[in-house]
């Protein structure tokens, strides 16, 4: 299978300690009579917050920019990411330089573990006693932190090998994600934007079902619309939410973004073309005398869907 060949699976192993513990009903939640529970801070969902997690957050996010490095030119695969061979060295680059920050902020985070840990503690003082004895020392809490990168070449037993569609769906499902955000940041954009801009931002959409590809039919039907997308973009041109091209984006992003409106443009009934004349039609007839017509308006962005038999989350 040419996905197999052609990938490197990376797998990260990050630890980080969640500053939490399991709330107790015992020693936790006194109801009844002068009983309360801690505040939402404090409580969630059974688990309590022992540590402030803003301590936490600059750790958190570069366990998150981890991902998304491996996303923007991977697909989650076996619990971690398949990478096209060709990536895999920029990729280990770009995570090195993120381990590097890790564990610099790492070192910030335990300089100032006791005292964050005091300032918790002060700022909940009414449940201090559920706090400090709870909170490991700062050795132990050390050594929860880890940031490795395995790489692993697969070879499947004949007869076993993944499923190519469901690898594509895997693709496309991770595609409409980040066309969902990016059609949530065309509607919130107060300015309008260069056509120069608003093409290269779909090149890391582009690149991805390119390299990702490896001939698969389904992913390769949607990666051509995305051509024709970008072709059609006017460079030269500003563009706001007035502007054809704006709706012509907006409209293609949003049926990317769900489940069942992605078959249509892999079954064909969709398409950049039909899109662009239908709105040329609409504007041609709007000039013309007589009633005005109805202008038909970019598709709002729906909720990402997965599916079972489509597009969806496999891995």
């Amino acid at each position: 299978m040419e996905f197999i060949r052609g990938t490197t699976l990376v797998h990260l192993k990050m630890r980080c300690w969640g500053g939490e513990k399991k709330a107790s009903r015992d020693s936790d939640i006194h109801l009844g009579a002068d009983g309360k529970m801690p505040p939402q801070k404090l409580l969630d969902l059974g688990r309590k917050k022992i540590f402030p997690p803003k301590a936490l957050d600059p750790l958190m996010s570069k366990r998150k920019a981890a991902e998304r490095a491996c996303l923007a030119e991977g697909t989650r695969f076996m619990g971690g990411f398949a990478v096209p061979d060709d990536a895999v060295e920029g990729l280990l680059g770009n995570l090195e330089s993120i381990k590097e920050m890790f564990y610099s902020e790492l070192q910030v985070f335990l300089a100032n573990f006791d005292q964050n840990k005091e300032a918790w503690i002060s700022e909940n003082d009414e449940f201090a006693h559920i706090i400090r004895d709870q909170v490991p020392d700062r050795e132990t809490v050390s050594k929860s932190f880890e940031f490795s990168i395995k790489l692993y070449k697969l070879q499947p037993l004949e007869g076993f090998e993944p499923d190519e569609n469901e690898v594509a769906n895997q693709i496309l499902h991770e595609v409409g994600l980040t066309c969902k955000q990016m059609s949530d940041r065309l509607l919130d954009r107060k300015r309008s934007i260069s056509g120069k801009n608003l093409y290269e931002q779909l090149d890391p959409l582009i690149k991805k079902l390119d390299t990702l590809s490896f001939g698969n039919g389904r992913i390769l039907k949607v990666l051509n619309e995305f051509f024709a997308l970008q072709k059609a973009i006017p460079m030269e041109e500003m563009i706001d939410q007035d502007h054809p091209t704006f709706g012509q984006v907006l409209t293609f992003l949003s049926m990317c973004s769900d489940g069942d409106k992605l078959e249509r443009i892999i079954g064909g009934q969709f398409s950049v073309s039909k899109l662009i004349e239908g709105m040329k039609r609409s504007v041609t007839v709007s000039s013309s005398p007589g009633p005005a017509p109805t202008i038909p308006k970019p598709t709002q962005p729906s909720a990402v869907t997965t599916h079972t038999l489509s597009a969806g989350a496999y891995f």
